[in-house]
This record gives structure tokens, sequence and C-alpha cells, in this order.
């Protein structure tokens, strides 16, 4: 039976996820829209041409790798404390290196997408429309004031909680969570975080103060022309390191598993699409034989 903790972390993720999927997708569609393409590899160096998303992006996926300050670490601690909880040692390390996998694989957007060369057809590329910013900004603010100010929804949350899960709950003193296992004060660690950025910018601008800009280089491939337009990105095969350290997790076995893994779940999707056809009187016919099976099981039968 889940416990208090572990509905809270529950409920603290699904927010979080909302949030940082909304960001997301809006951001990614402002570049979608002005680059005119779907295909990173057509893109590349937005970083300058679009900040505002650049900032968006970079602070989605710091939510989804659970990485402080964010709330999306808020979220993880209070797993860990569940699952430290029930004593699942396994499936916290299964957790922490989800995390780290998450933003190795979200890297590859900004890297992709903002880093590198710049296209010549997008130097006169605008930053995406004040509409589409607007509400990015607006879930950046609730996503910075949650992070700064963690009780603002985890309290009220836990208290929802409290009537029906009572064991195990954390204990507010301000912006400081307790538990038995630790504390996490969402403020100081903000502040800590920021601190040592600022520090190590600070130090960087100056040692770099002198340097020279690099002006943009074409680059220039000897031999055979390359057979694929995407091999001609810099982050194409951007992978190859982790493949390289990491090869035996992609043998053709365990490769082989998850494709037939992957097939199969299509073609269960494709079954249960099939069903779902926009008709709308098929979809009243749903929620009717919805209703009778939820009577039938609650009442014992007709």
């Amino acid at each position: 039976m889940m416990s208090h903790l572990g509905w809270l972390a529950a409920l603290a993720l699904v927010i979080m996820h909302f949030l940082f999927k909304a960001l997301l997708f809006l951001a990614i569609g402002g570049v979608a829209m002005r680059t005119k393409t779907k295909y990173m590899y057509q893109m590349g160096g937005l970083i300058k041409k679009m900040p505002f998303t650049f900032i968006s992006v970079l602070i989605g996926i710091i939510v989804i790798a659970s990485v402080p300050p964010l709330t999306g670490f808020g979220g993880k601690w209070i797993m860990y404390n569940a699952i430290m909880e029930k004593e699942w040692f396994f499936q916290a390390g299964i957790v922490f290196f989800a995390g780290v996998i998450a933003f190795l694989y979200c890297f590859r957007l900004i890297n992709t997408i903002f880093l590198g060369q710049l296209k010549d057809e997008h130097r006169k590329l605008k930053e995406a429309p004040f509409w589409m910013l607007f509400p990015q900004y607006i879930i950046l603010i609730i996503v910075l004031v949650i992070s700064a100010l963690p009780n603002s929804l985890l309290k009220p949350i836990g208290e929802i909680l409290m009537p029906y899960f009572p064991a195990g709950a954390l204990e507010w003193h301000g912006q400081l969570a307790l538990s038995a296992y630790g504390y996490w004060n969402g403020m100081l660690i903000m502040m800590i975080v920021f601190g040592i950025f600022a520090s190590v910018f600070a130090w960087l601008y100056i040692i770099n103060r002198k340097a020279q800009k690099v002006r943009q280089f074409n680059i220039v491939y000897a031999a055979e022309r390359p057979s694929r337009p995407e091999t001609t990105h810099f982050a194409y095969n951007f992978f190859a390191p982790y493949r390289k350290a990491l090869g035996f997790l992609v043998a053709p076995g365990i490769t082989n598993f998850w494709d037939a893994v992957s097939d199969g779940a299509h073609a269960i999707a494709d079954k249960v699409r099939s069903i779902y056809n926009g008709n709308g009187q098929t979809y009243l016919a749903h929620i009717i034989a919805y209703v009778v099976i939820i009577y039938v099981l609650i009442n014992g039968g007709f």
C-alpha cells in the first residue's frame, strides 16, 4: 500500500510533469514555427536568435532531470524518502540513473538546435511570437516559485492526504521539510546553487574578458560527399561516446528484444486506435458501456 510520502511524491511529480511538458512543447513549437522544419539536423546555432526560447528549454530539461535547485529535485527527494521507507534500495538506484539518462537525452535537444553553427537560411530568424513566449514564462515563474517556496504546493497536498495516509508525513518549518531520512530546504538550495553559478560565471568572465570572438566557418569535407544530409550536422551521432561506454546494453539480443516490445506495443495501440474512430456515436456507446460495467462491478451484478 502506498504511504503518505508515496502519494505526495506521485502527485508532486504529476504536477511537475504537466508543467515542464507544456513548457517544452510550447518552446519547441515556436522553434518549428520559425524554422519551418521539424528536423533538428536542419537547425543549429539558434541560441542568439531565440535566446528566450533557449532559456525555456534549458529550464525544462533541468526540471526533467530533477537537478537542484528546481522543483523536479523536490519531487524526486520525496520519492527517495518513500523508497527508503520501503527499503527498496535497488529501485532507488534506478530512479537516480533515470534522472541522469533523462538529462543526457534531453541535452541533445539543446546541443543540436541551439548550439553549433547557424544555418544560412536562419540568419534573419526572429524569436518566437510573444503569445508563444508569454505562457512559457508564466510556467517558468510558477516553477521558480514552487522551487523556492515548496510548501506553497506540497504542504496543502500533504494536508489533503493526511486524513487518509497519516503515517510518515513531512514536517514543515517554513520552507524546511523534515522526514525520517533527512531534510530539504528549497529556498536555501536555490540560494546556494545560484550563488555557485554566479561565482563560476564571474570567474569565467574575468579570465575570458580578452578572448577574441571566433567567426563562423564552413565545415569542409574531404573525399566522398556525405551520404545523407543529417550527417553534415555537428551533433550527428551525438550518443556515440555513450554507446561505446555502454555497448553491452545495446547488444543484438537486447536490441532485438526491445524492438519486439516496441513493435508489439504499436500493434496493440493500432488495434485500440481502431475503436476510437472519431465518431461521436461510437464514443457515446463507449461511455454508456463504461458506466454499465462500473455499475455491475460496484453492485456485484444486475
